[in-house]
């Protein structure tokens, strides 16, 4: 059975003034019905040891908030702090990265590229087209109706990312990078009920494929 670790939101109870990490329990279902074992990344370990510890297979940027360059805030900084030392060490290591809505902000500024605000991105589902060339595009050619959440989508892709799918707007809803095994996209998997086929395909695949 294949380790996916997947990273934490990160919020701040105005209540009880405790910082937290969340995750929606909908990805450990999704990750348990791919026969997958998924540990959740704690905020503030060492994190290299942690994941050299579990042996992890795989990586999944979680969605969740802006980025510290869009919403400069103390628990924005913590995230983008944690996720750089997580993609450092996945890289370093040639462990597959999957990163989903914020992720995939995350995963395209840290190779370079800027984010621009989009409208119609939230709370609505729209269609997306694949590339021919993308790997994934048999999963997704049948079901191609996507959700979408985000405030922020792609201004300029970095020259190392590969953009793969775009909605009818042109906005980028996935990248490849063109060296690493690293596939993001804009829309959530973990929020579909049921899970949709394409989408436990795309994720199985990308792990074990």
């Amino acid at each position: 059975m294949k380790i996916i670790a997947i990273t934490s939101r990160i919020i701040k109870d105005e209540k009880t003034k405790e910082i937290k990490d969340v995750l929606d329990i909908r990805w450990i279902n999704l990750l348990h019905q791919l026969e997958f074992y998924p540990i959740i990344i704690p905020t503030g370990i060492q994190y290299p040891n942690y994941l050299n510890k579990f042996k992890v297979n795989g990586i999944i940027f979680s969605g969740g908030d802006d980025l510290s360059s869009i919403e400069n805030n103390y628990i924005s900084k913590i995230r983008d702090y944690k996720e750089k030392i997580i993609l450092d060490y996945a890289i370093k290591n040639s462990i597959p990265v999957y990163g989903v809505c914020r992720g995939m902000q995350f995963i395209a500024e840290y190779f370079g590229s800027t984010l621009k605000k989009v409208v119609g991105h939230v709370g609505s589902y729209h269609n997306i087209m694949s590339n021919k060339i993308f790997w994934g595009t048999k999963y997704l050619k049948k079901s191609n109706l996507v959700n979408s959440y985000h405030n922020y989508g792609i201004d300029i892709l970095s020259d190392q990312l590969i953009n793969v799918a775009i909605s009818k707007d042109e906005s980028i809803e996935a990248f490849i990078h063109s060296s690493y095994r690293i596939f993001c996209q804009m829309w959530h998997p973990e929020r579909e009920n049921p899970f949709k086929t394409s989408d436990t395909k795309l994720i199985k695949f990308f792990f074990c494929g």
